[in-house]
């Protein structure tokens, strides 16, 4: 492919009925390519067919764009990019494409629980939000967040904001007694919207690398949009603690850059008044995500040695680790036990 901008659509028999679609699921990559099919698969297996299904990739190796259409080419539209781009922009593509008055919009790297769809459908029926968001799980069951808050302090005339993930890495099981309630944003994971609105009032920002889910909660806040979080609905985020598929290395360096992700940042705070930067944990943060790619795979990244090499000192430091942590616990267990007695 060339290094044009033009995208172009594939589009599939219809996997509907003779009625028209309900809504539309958006699928686009945040920093995965690897996770696509089975993201896909899933979401296909758990939802309705009277759902079109678009999906949108910026930058795809063609093997993978190939292996999409051969498995999926009858059941969803598939728009292709030739250079990497960021979620706000594949979301307006997609969008622009829809032909449903509301849209579901998710991650690859997102996997539908059974009956995710209805609930979070009728939460915008009943409110009339034009922003519902899910409950987002992630390893084993935790909670990564149920509705958000967003925070701001004001320090000699300046202000500094935090995003919150409320009820964070809590655990749940197969009912919790969370609430229907209004939230400041949802974690760009997995938004229902209403496409007209989320399109006219540029809720996605293209010029934001990261920090889209609290900048769109701000757009929306402010045209007086009602945003939702819906606790029936459950999607799960598929969060791995390295990069090691060759598919995702140059996705997953290019979606964290930090300079590309500061600059976005510097955007966020021209436009809104509020810096995400200073007083947070934003420099551990990027610093956390950087790691996820390893030292010989960052200098090879097309390199099936490299990835190997990376992987084998990994999972030998995190056996150390976790033998640290053995260590350390029984201690304080025998120390528990002096003390008691």
């Amino acid at each position: 492919m060339n290094a044009t901008a033009t995208s172009f659509v594939e589009k599939p028999v219809s996997r509907t009925s003779a009625a028209p679609a309900v809504c539309t699921v958006i699928v686009t990559p945040r920093d995965h390519f690897s996770t696509t099919e089975k993201c896909i698969r899933n979401l296909l297996k758990h939802t309705p067919e009277r759902v079109e299904v678009i999906a949108a990739l910026g930058g795809a190796p063609d093997h993978v764009r190939f292996e999409l259409l051969a498995a999926f080419g009858d059941k969803v539209r598939f728009i292709f990019t030739p250079r990497f781009m960021n979620t706000a922009e594949l979301r307006n593509l997609a969008l622009k494409e829809t032909k449903t008055g509301y849209a579901a919009c998710i991650d690859a790297d997102v996997f539908v629980r059974p009956g995710w769809l209805e609930p979070l459908m009728r939460c915008q029926r009943e409110t009339g939000a034009a922003l519902v968001v899910p409950m987002v799980l992630d390893r084993q069951n935790l909670i990564h967040t149920a509705g958000n808050d967003f925070y701001v302090t004001t320090h000699k005339g300046k202000k500094h904001g935090r995003a919150e993930l409320r009820f964070a890495h809590m655990y749940v099981s197969d009912t919790t007694n969370l609430k229907r309630r209004e939230t400041d944003f949802g974690e760009i994971h997995c938004h229902f919207v209403e496409v007209e609105k989320a399109l006219s009032l540029g809720v996605y920002d293209e010029r934001l690398r990261e920090g889209g889910d609290f900048d769109s909660g701000l757009t929306w806040a402010k045209a007086g949009c009602k945003m939702m979080f819906e606790p029936e609905s459950r999607v799960y985020l598929h969060y791995t603690d390295r990069v090691y598929h060759p598919d995702d290395v140059k996705l997953y360096m290019w979606k964290w850059d930090a300079h590309a992700v500061l600059e976005g940042f510097g955007h966020f705070q021209e436009k809104w008044g509020v810096d995400m930067v200073t007083h947070s944990d934003m420099e551990q943060h990027m610093l956390r995500l950087g790691g996820k790619v390893g030292f010989f795979t960052r200098l090879y990244p097309e390199s099936g040695a490299a990835i190997a090499v990376d992987r084998f000192y990994y999972e030998k430091l995190k056996t150390l680790g976790g033998l640290k942590v053995w260590i350390a616990a029984r201690k304080n267990r025998l120390k528990f036990a002096r003390a008691v007695r």
